[in-house]
């Protein structure tokens, strides 16, 4: 009896187990239909993905990718899924789908991001108030608008080459925090006008707020996993709306930009507190691509005596010099920084495919079907959110040769047809399609100008070209890993420049008709050849936070 009882009570554990791990693997595993992109599965069911996103940060994707060699796959998360692409014909098509949108996480991320308040969420959750605050970012960074703002950034950048006294060097403890800091400086007194709220004491409280961003924007346990950012934001938003409360951003001197969202705000009712929250967004985006990308392209040209001699050489040859009362004038035509630098612009496409990995999100909206070069199709199902990785497709063989892993500027300078043909959809710093990001084109004067003048007039003694490493979970640029090295350098005038004071002549926007986004090439190649909803520009100043990894597109 007692071994009967025994033989039924293990029949009927096998029975409950068995149905539990059915229960299990339907709950874990999600189920597929055959034409959806084949299941990745990760090494820790359920929650292996999500872990090595957090701990590998954006070494996560290219160890998958190497692993796997997938052009796409399905990551099971939780009881949910991911669609991930690595092929960049695969991107181009999704790029290209109606039904492959960004949309949904304009709200969804910007709720946590920036600590959006109820009134806030209500008013910007209307579709009309949305399209109209993003055609007003549009609109408003080209022609004109994007003149003025780009006079007074350089200008400002400008000045901190001008306090360098002829004889006596300036010592800069930190060359990317120096970057960083002036380049937030001259964007935001850009944004702001004359009465910019971020001095140098709350320019850091940016950053700090920056580390963490993308967790914030998970909006799980965020006092937990982000309250550094949390604090530096409060300061941020304490700073911000006095300047709205006493209209400061309706001055003449402020740009076009915040002072058409500042007036189209209030119409709907948000009031000073409310705008020192939600205008967070502008210097944030307008800051945290543009200052690393900045960095690590005058370290590259600065540690490569060829590259500075030629980029020299194209800068000189675009600068004018007249003399003044005890001083020589050395203006800049930057007008002709595309055209007649093509070195320059060779080494700054160069810094972006290496360093700059801003991961693409998207979520289906409807079923759809994605098709790759060869013809192959792929089903994407309604509801699903769907990434492609720049730090996969930055490096994959077919669109950049055998050696990837270098930085190698020849490789824009000497493009071919087929190689333009190759990177579409591989070279990403921008987004893409209808989401290409408006505001790559703000800081074209930012960082080759101030990089094309520094070349020029100065050296960088002991200035180090440092190893990178990956951002933080939900960062773009890579950072400097300095190890052992001297991150200080010291920037004096060089010889026979040693009296010029530097000016800019600064280019309206009708007058830059130059088509460069970053494939290489001659400009007739690049004109035949655009990503969809590509119009001219050079620069990028979207910045990565798109969930865990993604880019806003503004």
């Amino acid at each position: 009896m007692l071994l009967d009882n025994a033989s039924v009570l293990i029949a009927g554990l096998a029975i409950a187990l068995t149905v539990l791990l059915a229960v299990f693997k339907r709950w874990a595993i999600p189920t597929l239909d055959p034409l959806e992109p084949p299941l990745l599965k990760p090494r820790v069911p359920v929650i292996g993905h999500i872990i090595s996103m957090i701990r590998e940060r954006a070494g996560f994707y290219p160890r998958l990718f190497k692993e796997a060699h997938m052009p796409i796959c399905t990551l099971p998360m939780l009881n949910g899924k991911l669609y991930v692409i690595n092929s960049p014909s695969l991107i181009q098509s999704a790029l290209r789908n109606n039904d492959v949108s960004f949309d949904p996480f304009l709200i969804e991320f910007s709720k946590g991001m920036f600590g959006l308040t109820p009134t806030l969420l209500e008013a910007i959750s209307q579709d009309s108030l949305m399209k109209e605050l993003l055609e007003t970012i549009s609109s408003t960074l080209m022609g004109e608008s994007l003149h003025k703002l780009n006079v007074v950034a350089l200008t400002s950048l400008i000045q901190h080459l001008n306090a360098v006294q002829a004889g006596t060097p300036f010592i800069v403890a930190d060359s990317f925090l120096w970057i960083r800091d002036i380049v937030t400086e001259a964007t935001t007194r850009a944004l702001f006008g004359e009465m910019n709220p971020f001095t140098a004491e709350h320019i850091p409280h940016l950053w700090t707020f920056d580390k963490s961003a993308a967790l914030l924007a998970i909006d799980i346990a965020p006092s937990l996993i982000a309250g550094s950012s949390i604090a530096a934001r409060k300061k941020l938003n304490d700073i911000l709306s006095p300047y709205y409360e006493a209209k400061y951003d309706q001055r003449p001197d402020t740009s076009d930009l915040m002072r058409r969202r500042g007036r189209i705000l209030r119409r709907e009712g948000i009031g000073a507190k409310d705008l020192g929250i939600q205008e967070l967004l502008i210097p944030w985006v307008g800051t945290t691509n543009t200052a690393p990308t900045l960095f690590w392209l005058l370290s590259q040209i600065f540690s490569r005596p060829d590259y500075l001699l030629r980029v020299r050489d194209e800068v000189a040859a675009i600068t004018s010099i007249e003399d003044g009362l005890g001083k020589r004038i050395a203006e800049l035509d930057s007008s002709l920084l595309e055209k007649q630098c093509p070195v320059l612009n060779a080494c700054y496409h160069e810094s972006l495919r290496v360093y700059v990995h801003s991961v693409g999100n998207r979520r289906i909206m409807k079923d759809t079907r994605i098709q790759d070069s060869d013809g192959r199709e792929y089903l994407l199902k309604k509801g699903t959110n769907v990434q492609w990785p720049p730090m996969v497709t930055h490096f994959i063989d077919s669109a950049w040769g055998e050696d990837p892993a270098i930085f190698n500027p020849e490789r824009f300078l000497n493009a071919t047809v087929q190689d333009v043909k190759n990177r579409r959809g591989a070279f990403l710093p921008f987004g893409g399609g209808k989401h290409l990001c408006p505001g790559r084109k703000f800081a074209v004067t930012e960082i080759v100008g101030f990089v094309g003048l520094l070349a020029l007039g100065f050296e960088a003694e002991g200035l180090s070209l440092p190893e990178s490493t990956d951002p933080i979970f939900g960062g773009a640029p890579r950072q400097p890993l300095w190890k052992n090295q001297d991150p200080g350098f010291q920037l004096r005038r060089r010889p026979g420049w040693e009296d010029v004071v530097w000016s800019t002549k600064i280019f309206s926007a009708s007058e830059y008709g130059g088509v460069s986004e970053g494939l290489g090439g001659p400009p007739e190649n690049r004109k035949a050849i655009r990503t969809p909803g590509e119009d001219s520009g050079l620069m990028p100043i979207c910045s990565s936070t798109d969930g865990p990894h993604f880019t806003w597109e503004l």
